[in-house]
């Protein structure tokens, strides 16, 4: 599961890999996956092949990758999806969706386990960008936006939403969703529901201090996004916990602040949060 740090470990990686690098061939094997942006695959194709990426960017869980003429190629690899360096001839595997190879080697395959992924993937105008991602230009990037902590204080005092809900509100913060929601509340030692515009200084300064240091440590972690052999991400294919985590996945076990059990609540439909009733106030 890919969110904001592992995404930025990609984000680095693409820089390194193909940047400066011309599209020389684009096999598209699912069409739902370029719909969002283009009518069918053709249309990708064409708009795709033959340019070069000349930067990458990210925002929230997004990649841009910038090409010439003022176009850049969108990539959403979506909560389960992974894409990973291959040989130009390394044949598709039933779980890829789309192959982009260079004309001085390499290639990058996006893949989903699953007929129906929910990644997507488009070339559009490089000013369209971040609004056909449907990406709000006035939510917070915790990374990239690097706010002092007054400003993230002021932000949180406006939003004025249950901790939990607000940092996995993708009109208010992209990037973060439930496994590094929960490990920064749990590192700041902050329920969930403690609404964001009740927060002392203290708490603050602690929020702000947990969002730091939890998403470098993740960073950290992750590995090279680009190679399946190197690459961890937070949660793997068959659901188990990276070890970086510190409260996320582990209900059943002890807290590992102050040994009682971590518990798993539910929210609201669909939505729960790990944490602990004794340390998290």
């Amino acid at each position: 599961m890919l969110e904001l740090p592992e995404v930025e470990v990609l984000r680095k990686d693409l820089e390194k890999e193909v940047v400066g690098k011309k599209v020389k061939d684009v096999t598209v094997q699912t069409t739902s996956v370029v719909r969002p942006y283009h009518r069918n695959r053709p249309e990708f194709i064409k708009a795709l092949e033959g340019r070069k990426v000349e930067a990458a960017r990210r925002r929230g869980s997004v990649i841009f990758l910038d090409l010439d003429d003022e176009m850049t190629w969108v990539i959403d690899a979506g909560a389960n999806g992974s894409l990973h360096r291959e040989t130009a001839t390394e044949s598709l595997g039933d779980d890829t969706h789309l192959a982009v190879s260079f004309t001085i080697g390499g290639a990058i395959h996006l893949s989903e386990a699953s007929e129906e992924p929910e990644i997507s993937t488009g070339v559009v105008p490089t000013t369209e960008a971040l609004e056909a991602a449907g990406i709000s230009t006035d939510a917070l990037d915790l990374l990239d936006d690097n706010p002092t902590w007054m400003e993230f204080g002021h932000f949180l005092a406006a939003a004025d939403k249950p901790l939990r809900l607000l940092l996995i509100d993708p009109t208010y913060i992209v990037g973060i969703g439930p496994i590094y929601s929960d490990e920064i509340l749990w590192e700041a030692g902050l329920r969930h529901d403690h609404p964001s515009s009740t927060l002392s200084t203290q708490e603050v300064r602690r929020l702000y201090r947990a969002t730091q240091e939890v998403i470098l440590a993740a960073m950290k972690a992750a590995g090279s996004s680009l190679d399946e052999a190197e690459a961890e991400a937070a949660i793997d294919e068959d659901g188990e916990v990276a070890e970086h985590l510190k409260v996320y996945g582990r209900d059943g076990l002890p807290c590992l602040r102050c040994r009682r059990t971590v518990v798993r609540t539910r929210i609201k439909k669909g939505i729960y949060t790990y944490h602990c009733e004794q340390c998290m106030i």
